[in-house]
């Protein structure tokens, strides 16, 4: 199971929990996206070879940029500000062998509709994914959402192996509505997830806490994943700290 948990690197001594556990890495280098900037691009390079290096990581994922990357902008110019910033990382991702990339929805419930979004979205991420290879997969992460249905008529309407889901248990477990909770989540969105962010929380802040204190019974989350989910699902540590995190999980799948 190692093979399949990872930490991110933005975690509190990521790389040393990593090495200690065998655990594989997600990397947050470029989450940010002048990261990406030509005159940056070989030091962001520089500095993910060598976590990957001194964490002796066993998997390599990609969390791509996030920053004002919004599919359903109305200015097309911002819309092609984020599909360049994508190719910009998943540049990155070739040179550095790694074809999995975590790539946040870019819902803006404030500001958007979501049939909007959803018309949006399809068009952004057909047109981000059509020139990519069969072994590339991006992992598109809720973060905003409150409810799972949105994202599962997403995944349908793509209909595109190359495009999964990055389910974060702790965005779902502050931003869904009454009616829904966690395992909702799990239940409708099973079969279109391929990766995990987890995380703990109060329900109401997304604080990123250890995975086994908060609101959430994690012990029951990894059941029903086991029951929803393929097996080949992978799930990264968010913690802010990961060392009991990481601990834990690692015991869990000993247990």
């Amino acid at each position: 199971m190692k093979d399949k948990i990872c930490i991110a690197t933005f975690s509190e001594n990521a790389a040393a929990v990593i090495a200690k556990y065998g655990l594989g890495i997600e990397l947050n280098d470029i989450c940010i996206s002048e990261a990406l900037d030509a005159e940056q691009e070989e030091n962001t390079i520089s500095s993910m070879k060598k976590e990957i290096s001194d964490s002796q990581a066993k998997t390599v994922i990609m969390h791509g940029p996030f920053t004002e990357i919004i599919p359903a902008s109305i200015d097309h110019r911002a819309v092609e500000l984020g599909l360049t910033r994508l190719e910009e990382a998943y540049s990155m991702c070739r040179r550095l062998g790694v074809n999995r990339m975590v790539v946040h929805s870019g819902y803006q419930p404030l500001l958007y509709f979501k049939e909007w979004h959803h018309e949006k979205s399809l068009y952004f991420w057909k047109k981000f994914l059509e020139d990519k290879p069969e072994d590339f997969t991006i992992y598109i992460e809720n973060v905003f959402e409150d409810e799972p249905y949105m994202m599962k008529q997403l995944l349908e309407e793509l209909d595109d192996p190359r495009a999964r889901i990055c389910l974060d248990v702790g965005h779902a477990n502050v931003c869904t509505l009454p009616e829904y909770d966690i395992f909702d989540w799990l239940s409708v969105l099973g079969p279109y997830i391929g990766h995990f962010h987890l995380h703990n929380n109060d329900g109401m802040a997304d604080s990123h806490g250890p995975v086994h204190q908060g609101a959430m019974d994690m012990k029951k989350v990894l059941q029903e994943i086991a029951r929803h989910c393929g097996q080949d699902v992978t799930m990264t540590i968010e913690s802010r700290q990961c060392a009991e995190s990481a601990a834990w999980l690692c015991q869990y799948f000993r247990a």
